[in-house]
């Protein structure tokens, strides 16, 4: 028996045998044609690329509405594949370099792959992965080597290295009850397709496909993220039980979604959902999502700087599927290091710390203020909200509102009916602001604490580097300490705050942010009926003990193994 620790990305509890998928092994050597070949060599890319573009429009044609995500990944991949930027990148190579139509193409995603790969940005990063999957696709169409989807006859858990969207897509309606796979992280496509489908899923567990082989039994708990490989007696059935559970659990909270999030003493807390595309509001109001508490909207930004347009389409198409409840649209949040140089003037040394977010737009106030005018023209279809990210100062805050203030006197000069007030704040996630924040609330309509990044800078950890991850602590003292102090400075100033990170996802912290104060949650909307769940069991007061017992303590672990002992009380079978 083996136990691999993972990232929890789609929560439920799997046991089946193990389906091994091997990546598709197109080695692509450098090859060259004769000069009176290169246009014949041209004609067999354009017609791959065609036929590969052909290939998803059929697959995005047989999914189900309950793969609208999947089929706007997918529509994506169409896109790119006829993108004629990469079209006359790879035509370029082949004409000036004589390379073959295979050699060319893999050169030039791999550049592409290669520029998302090192972006600071985790969702950009993360596409990384479909450059692959489009490379895949287009180069097994140019040397014929087409493979038919892998067909299951019973149940199973797929593992593998990375599966790409067109993969997991592909695999949607056959057997398959799990996915673990040794990359990828929370905003990948294979987390976000798994959550649509709701099969258990990990990713991020490094290896695993290395170590296991066709017929393995494998279970998977997509809410610790553990996967135990060739699990003993006593093992398996502990989980045969605890899938029992999560099946009877979830048939609860089933029944639960339309009631309120409130405390035994009568205290409601907001739940509103994390999305990264519009696709995903259906899902957010199918588990009891009150709103959007956070739209991330670094999508549009895959090809370049979207145009106000492009922007005016998602946000009205999210706008309409919320029926009346809230949007908050974030800005920009991604660094210089996403875009050519060409597009900013300046290759970005270090994307952690340098030219991104707000720091970005007030450079490239061009790209902001498209976004900012189809925020605010996207206001008169239904409530919205814009929230800045990464502010570390009043002044960065000062220059922002400035720009939305000329923008709204261009619209309403323009004769755009827009709503007559939108609402502005900030993600509070720099601790050079959280120590301010009494001098910022008299700014802003609202907060969001930002935990992923707020305990990143504060302890100086990156929480992805397997050497310093256990010192990622969200229930460190000082961590405890700013967050207090936020929620009281906002309470004084009367303007809501509210969490986006993935702390409030976590049940084990649900009840420390209550006490501390919390009364509202944007959280991943598949953790939002647990949350509740928890919220519904207990009392403010009991909420209030829990904060005071961890802010007393001096070290995170002290207070994690008290938090995992208290939420066990709730959940007894998840812990």
């Amino acid at each position: 028996m083996e136990t691999i620790k993972g990232i929890p990305v789609s929560p439920g509890i799997s046991i089946a045998e193990v389906a091994l998928l091997r990546s598709d092994n197109l080695r692509i050597h450098r090859r060259f044609v004769a000069p009176e070949d290169v246009e014949a060599e041209v004609r067999r890319f354009e017609q791959a690329a065609r036929e590969a573009s052909h290939d998803l429009e059929v697959q995005i044609a047989d999914l189900g509405e309950e793969l609208m995500i999947a089929a706007q990944v997918l529509q994506t991949h169409r896109d790119m594949l006829n993108d004629p930027g990469l079209h006359s990148d790879v035509i370029s190579r082949i004409r000036d370099k004589k390379f073959t139509a295979a050699y060319a193409s893999s050169i030039v995603l791999g550049e592409y792959h290669d520029r998302f790969e090192q972006m600071e940005s985790e969702y950009l990063s993360e596409r990384s992965h479909d450059i692959r999957d489009i490379e895949r696709q287009l180069l097994t169409r140019i040397l014929g080597k087409r493979r038919r989807p892998r067909v299951f006859q019973e149940n199973v858990t797929v593992v593998a290295h990375n599966l790409t969207p067109s993969q997991t897509a592909s695999m949607a309606k056959e057997m398959v009850i799990g996915f673990a796979v040794d990359v990828g992280g929370r905003t990948s496509h294979t987390a976000i397709l798994a959550r649509a489908l709701q099969v258990p899923a990990v990713v991020g567990l490094k290896d695993v496909s290395r170590k296991v082989v066709n017929g393995d039994t494998m279970i998977i708990d997509g809410y610790t993220g553990q996967v135990i490989v060739n699990p003993d007696k006593q093992t398996l059935a502990r989980y045969r039980r605890k899938a029992r559970y999560s099946e009877k659990f979830y048939s609860e909270l089933q029944e639960e979604i339309s009631w309120p999030a409130e405390t035994i003493d009568g205290h409601e807390i907001t739940l509103s959902a994390n999305i990264e595309l519009h696709e995903e509001v259906a899902t957010a109001l199918e588990w009891g999502a009150k709103g959007i508490g956070l739209y991330r909207t670094e999508f549009l930004y895959d090809q370049g700087f979207p145009d106000e347009e492009l922007h005016l389409k998602a946000y009205r198409k999210a706008v309409k599927a919320l029926r009346g409840r809230e949007l908050v649209i974030r800005t920009l949040d991604a660094g210089a290091d996403k875009f050519h140089d060409e597009f900013v003037g300046f290759e970005e040394p270090n994307p952690f710390l340098g030219c991104r977010s707000i720091r970005l737009c007030l450079q490239e106030q061009g790209m902001f203020r498209s976004q900012l005018r189809a925020a605010l023209r996207v206001s008169v279809y239904g409530p919205v909200k814009i929230m800045l990210p990464m502010i570390s100062t009043i002044e960065e805050l000062r220059a922002a509102k400035s720009i939305i203030a000329e923008v709204r006197e261009e619209l309403e000069a323009e004769g755009v009916e827009m709503a007559p007030q939108v609402p502005v704040g900030i993600m509070v996630e720099v601790p050079s602001i959280a120590l301010i924040i009494d001098r910022v609330a008299d700014e802003v309509d609202f907060f969001s604490i930002g935990t992923n990044d707020l305990v990143q800078y504060s302890l100086a950890v990156d929480r992805v580097n397997e050497h310093v991850a256990h010192l990622y602590q969200p229930s460190h003292p000082g961590i405890l300490r700013l967050i207090g102090e936020v929620i009281v400075a906002s309470n004084r100033a009367g303007i809501q705050v509210s969490i986006c990170g993935e702390m409030c996802s976590e049940p084990a912290y649900v009840l420390l942010l209550m006490g501390l104060g919390l009364r509202h949650f944007s959280l991943s909307p598949i953790a939002i009926p647990t949350v509740k769940r928890i919220i519904r069991q207990v009392t403010m007061k009991e909420a209030v003990e829990v904060a005071e017992q961890c802010l007393g303590a001096e070290q995170a672990s002290e207070s994690e193994e008290f938090l995992a002992r208290r939420t066990s009380k709730l959940l007894p079978d998840f812990f």
